[in-house]
């Protein structure tokens, strides 16, 4: 058997009944946390590869001089950065990385920056493949610049969005949820939102005791985008429909040139959206959000499954979304919401997220200055 085939039989073995001895680092390391000065080469079968936010770590399983393996991680920039072929600084990639780029048992070393503190972790400056590849740390790529757009916006490409939206809403509850009675959860989705603490609807409680994700100035997701009071502006090109929501600035680009999903993106905040237009109708389908965020502002809950489709036409200055929930681990069956919005003239004002803690220290600093301005 080859050098290559025992270490990833070893890997399987390892994974398998979890001996293991790996030690446990954060997600997400700062550049201050590994010394520049220094360059390290381990080798081993991958154990996880998360090609996730905000960086990509792969961990790898190492046999040390005492016969003990220990999980080694490595950090790397954005999955972003990587599908694009970027890394960043003087480090380059010869590939468009994505989450299959790298899988459990493929043999690999990686040579970067050690952790000052001793920990088996570095930021990697090299990643060579079993073939002797260089994943990361190779040529670059070239970047591929697109063509500046020659032809003006098609005629008749569905119905005409363009302008600024704010909701209506005619009952207590659409402030805050999309159906004014629960949709029926799965015994897992129930428990979940029984451990949500909001700051709408019935079970409401104090910003302070809220675990609300949007408090810690995380992204809403996909339809709770919706549910807040703020208006977005909606962008038309002759190949993607441009969504500005003024909450967060946040900005959805839906492409409607008969594209997919991207299949080599990770699941995240806002999700995967493509779209495609019927007439006049916008029909948009969002996949791959992760199950962090909440539906509404009274808690209800997702898994990673969720699809989102979303039918957009306009009557008038009225704008209406028709909304579609699929998630088979969160709900017993689809279920659909309506909402509609008024076209406004207004223009989108600055909006920035600032955590309870955060606006604390800025009240206090507040006060400062007011003191320090109102003394002789």
């Amino acid at each position: 058997m080859s050098l290559i085939e025992t270490q990833a039989a070893r890997c399987a073995a390892i994974l398998i009944t979890g001996l293991l001895a790996s030690v446990s680092v954060s997600a997400h390391h700062g550049g201050a946390l590994y010394d520049g000065s220094q360059s390290i080469t381990v080798q081993g079968p991958v154990t996880q590869f998360k090609f996730v936010f905000p960086h990509t770590l792969i961990y790898i399983a190492v046999e040390g001089e005492d016969g003990q393996t220990v999980e080694w991680s490595g950090e790397l920039t954005t999955p972003n950065r990587l599908a694009r072929g970027i890394v960043g600084g003087t480090t380059s990639t010869p590939i468009k990385w994505t989450a299959n780029t790298l899988l459990p048992g493929d043999v690999i070393s990686l040579t970067g920056n050690p952790a000052r503190n001793g920990a088996p972790s570095m930021r990697i400056l090299g990643v060579i493949d079993a073939a002797g590849r260089a994943l990361i740390g190779g040529e670059g790529i070239e970047m591929t610049k697109a063509a500046p757009p020659t032809e003006p916006l098609a005629a008749n490409n569905g119905a005409d969005f363009r302008g600024i939206w704010m909701r209506r809403y005619d009952e207590r509850w659409q402030n805050y949820a999309f159906t004014e009675a629960l949709p029926p959860m799965t015994p897992w989705a129930q428990a979940r939102f029984d451990a949500t603490k909001p700051t709408f609807g019935p079970r409401q409680v104090a910003v302070a005791d809220t675990n609300d994700p949007v408090y810690s100035c995380l992204p809403p997701g996909v339809p709770r985008i919706y549910a807040h009071p703020a208006p977005f502006e909606i962008v038309q090109f002759s190949n993607r429909v441009v969504i500005l929501y003024e909450y967060q600035h946040y900005v959805r680009h839906v492409y409607t040139d008969g594209r997919g999903h991207d299949e080599g993106r990770p699941i995240g905040w806002m999700g995967d959206s493509v779209g495609r237009w019927e007439g006049n109708t916008l029909v948009i389908e969002t996949t791959k959000l992760n199950d962090k965020t909440w539906l509404d502002r009274r808690g209800l809950p997702h898994s990673d499954q969720l699809r989102v489709i979303e039918r957009i036409s306009r009557e008038g200055d009225e704008l209406a979304v028709e909304l579609t929930i699929e998630d088979p681990i969160a709900f017993e069956e689809p279920w659909s919401s309506r909402r509609v919005f008024d076209r406004v003239d207004w223009t989108l004002a600055e909006s920035v997220c600032v955590s309870p803690e955060l606006f604390e220290e800025f009240q206090e600093f507040e006060s400062e200055v007011i003191d320090f301005e109102s003394s002789p």
